[in-house]
């Protein structure tokens, strides 16, 4: 069976991810399409509108055959690492194609930028070259990466400006006009968490909150400082940012502060992946290709990824009640 894999937030979900699983198939001539999702937040730092098993009903529906979840820990990192996680978890299921979207849609030119100096991974690839790139084009870029890493052949797909981004559809959420409505749930944001973060912040010491993964360059004093004076997200926000340290950064930097997960425990750089879904196209193939870094049960996954999974439901449930913790079968989807 030839597979294709697809690294995808669907924060939220919209037609132009319609386009790219349909699209996906048809480029790639795959028997089995695999997606792998951020699930509760996402790789900007921000809480998802649509839960991990809406997440996963609607990429069964729409074509995936197996869903896999990048846990919190992984999906809220810079493009690099976002990208490497996502892959190496991709490659336990010996995927032959990965398939993106791209404004350039040209592989070559993605791939040469490979010969570029070495980045700072955790900043934008923009700061760190005299070079400009859309935002799936840097993903794009890091996924060619460690597709030749993993022996994975990429594909693009040309991005369609037909189709609104998602960053456009959180902001037309507010106005009622997208599809897939029911699906939103517009609490998730961090107008919501900001009361929870400013109160942690101002009753941690710096030296706590520098053990936190993400936390470096004695930013935890920024985050002291700024929890004190602002009382909204925005003006809190506004004020972290600076040249060394953006907006997206920001918000994954709270975000491991709010899960509370300690650099310590990030030293190991993988750990499998959780399977969220699948259909019986997708449970052939996962038995074709059982290992023992695939889990389907939550009691099997390695202790860490157990503590990120409660600690990002205890979260994300705080503000939206949900049970999403049963795998899902197309074939017994209402």
């Amino acid at each position: 069976m030839k597979s294709c894999g697809i690294i995808a937030e669907y924060n939220p979900f919209h037609k132009g991810h319609e386009y790219h699983l349909q699209q996906a198939r048809l480029k790639t001539n795959c028997d089995c399409l695999i997606v792998i999702v951020s699930s509760y937040f996402s790789q900007r730092g921000l809480p998802s509108y649509l839960t991990r098993s809406d997440k996963t009903k609607l990429s069964l529906e729409h074509g995936a055959n197996i869903v896999l979840e990048l846990p919190a820990c992984f999906s809220c990192q810079s493009a690099d690492y976002f990208a490497k996680y996502a892959i190496q978890s991709l490659s336990t299921l010996d995927i032959d194609y990965l398939c993106f979207g791209s404004e350039t849609n040209d592989i070559n030119y993605l791939r040469s930028l490979s010969f570029l100096n070495e980045i700072d991974a955790s900043k934008n690839i923009n700061q760190n070259q005299n070079i400009s790139l859309q935002p799936n084009d840097i993903l794009g870029y890091q996924y060619i990466k460690y597709c030749d890493k993993y022996d994975i052949e990429p594909v693009s797909i040309q991005r369609n400006n037909n189709f609104k981004s998602a960053t456009q559809t959180r902001k037309d959420a507010f106005h009622f006009e997208q599809d897939y409505q029911s699906y939103f749930h517009l609490e998730q944001n961090w107008n919501s968490y900001y009361p929870y973060l400013r109160l942690f912040l101002q009753l941690t010491d710096a030296s706590t909150l520098a053990s936190f993964f993400l936390v470096n360059e004695g930013i935890e004093y920024r985050l002291k400082s700024a929890s004190k004076q602002c009382e909204t997200w925005d003006n809190f926000l506004n004020q972290c940012i600076s040249k060394t340290y953006t907006k997206a950064r920001i918000q994954r930097t709270c975000m491991m502060i709010l899960l509370q997960i300690k650099k310590d425990e990030m030293m190991d750089s993988f750990f499998g992946c959780r399977v969220l879904g699948f259909d019986s196209i997708g449970q052939q193939y996962l038995k074709e290709h059982k290992n023992n870094r695939i889990y389907t049960k939550f009691k099997d996954l390695p202790s860490f990824l157990q503590e990120v999974e409660l600690k990002s439901q205890a979260l994300y449930q705080n503000f939206t009640s949900i049970d999403d913790n049963k795998v899902i079968r197309y074939d017994s989807i209402d």
